[in-house]
Order: C-alpha cells, then structure tokens, then sequence
C-alpha cells in the first residue's frame, strides 16, 4: 500500500492534539472492505456515511474525494480494509462545536483473519456489558464506541470469539460488531430494530433489500432475550466478515444457521 493513513488527503501519521474526535468522540466512521482494488458495496457504504454525517451536521465529503482517497491507499488490485473517519476537526475546549468544521482520516488496513475464506460459525452468549439507549444517535456508527471496547474486553476474559449484546432496557441489539437476524419456525426472518441503540450496518441493509426482493417476511422489531429461544437459526452480520452462522446462542445449538446463512450469501447483492 502506498501510504498507510491520509489526513485530508495527505499522507500523515498524526493529528492535531485539539481534534474534537479524540477530545470528545465528535465524529462517525465507517470500515469498507476492499477486494482486488475495489470497494465492496461502496454505494451502500456511501449511504450510510452520508446518513451518519447528518445525524451529527457533519459535513459529508463527496464520493469523488473518497474515491480518490482510496485510489492513493490502494493503488494496485490489492485486499484490504479501508477505514474513514470523518471527526468535527479542531475546536479547542469546549463541547459547543464549530459550524462547518470536519476532517477527514483515510487508513488501509490488512484483512483480518476472520475476514478469509467463509466465515467460520460463531457462538454467542450475552454479552455483561449493556448498550446505552440514546434514540438521538441509534443507527450512527460514532467514534464513541467504549461499550464495546469492554464488551470486547469481556470476550476476551471469558474466550468467546464475539457475544450477543442487548441495550439498557433489556431488548437485543446486535453482537460486539456485527448486526443479527433471526429465522423461526415459520421462515419469517426478524432482526432487531435499530431505534435506541446500535448500528445500522451496509451489510445489515444489503441483506434487508434482498429478503424483500426474494418475497422474504421480515420483522424489524423490539426482541426480547426470552425470545431467542423460538428460533431454529441465526445469522450475524457485517461489511468485514461478511454473513456469519451462528451455531448456539447461550448454550442452545441452533440446527439451521449453517444453511440459512449459505442461502444469504446467495441472495445478497
């Protein structure tokens, strides 16, 4: 890769000390993968940039900056994570935030390891540490993400490879890093809804459009843990790591996520 880290389109390695996304988390980010060159969903991922800048006034770039960007990280068809975070600039002390202000941090990254081949199956327990309910910022990918650097923490301790997590008030969200979606007895799919806490993933709306292209029911509604129970297959998702089996939640196996999850692959644009 050419340069590692662009800071407005310059090859830097560093920010200024008053950036408002260090100071305060002022700022949204988005993880594109890159296959031979090319970003994966890169409209999708243009969406949801453009929807989180909003929800925080933040100046959005436009395409052709990025795609520049991403041209300069990966000059050559290589694989790849590409990282963009948009954070409000430099604002000095104080929460009251500049009008018009952002800066915009590109990084290439390798692929993780879970990210080659298919991914492997997941088992998921509930997570001890809870998302916060705040509606105001439901669905934005923020930089303040201390939630799940200690859920994370947790999996750690306990050698869980990921876990399930729910919000402040009980209702199931989302795993450390990838979005979930339920099948039942019935076939009809449900996946939490994003409305007090979470993310809304490029990965998770992909596989949304599909199921209702191929006449899929899908419930986007408030799950209770209690609930986990009445479905036989479960499948976690995002843009790195792609559509994932989940074989056992809390110790129940779930007998049909493997082919569930194959089935998404082959539907999801």
């Amino acid at each position: 890769m050419a340069s590692e880290v662009l800071v407005d389109g310059e090859p830097c390695g560093a920010i200024p000390a008053d950036d408002r996304g260090l100071a305060y988390g002022d700022g949204i980010f988005r993880t594109v993968r890159i296959a031979r060159g090319r970003p994966l969903a890169w409209d999708e991922h243009q969406a949801r940039l453009a929807y989180d800048c909003a929800a925080l006034s933040l100046p959005a770039p436009d395409q052709s900056v990025l795609e520049r960007d991403l041209r300069a990280l990966f000059p050559n068809e290589r694989d790849g994570i590409l990282k963009i975070i948009i954070s409000r600039g430099s604002g000095g002390r104080g929460y009251a935030p500049p009008h018009d202000s952002a800066r915009r941090i590109v990084s290439a990254h390798a692929l993780p390891a879970h990210a080659h081949g298919e991914p492997a199956a997941l088992t998921l327990r509930r997570s001890p540490i809870a998302l916060a309910c705040q509606p105001r910022l439901a669905g934005v990918k923020h930089l303040n993400r201390l939630e799940q650097v200690l859920a994370r923490a947790a999996c750690d301790e306990r050698g869980d490879a990921d876990s399930w997590m729910a919000d402040s008030e009980g209702f199931v969200v989302a795993t450390t890093m990838r979005n979930l979606f339920f099948v039942d007895a019935n076939d009809a799919w449900h996946t939490p809804a994003i409305t007090r806490a979470g993310i809304i993933g490029a990965t998770r709306q992909r596989l949304i459009r599909a199921l209702g292209r191929s006449g899929i029911t899908l419930h986007e509604r408030d799950i209770r843990p209690d609930e986990l129970g009445q479905f036989g297959a479960a499948l976690a998702c995002n843009s790195v790591g792609g559509v994932a089996p989940v074989n056992a939640l809390d110790g129940r196996a779930l007998t049909y996520s493997e082919r569930a999850a194959v089935w998404a692959r082959g539907i999801i644009e």
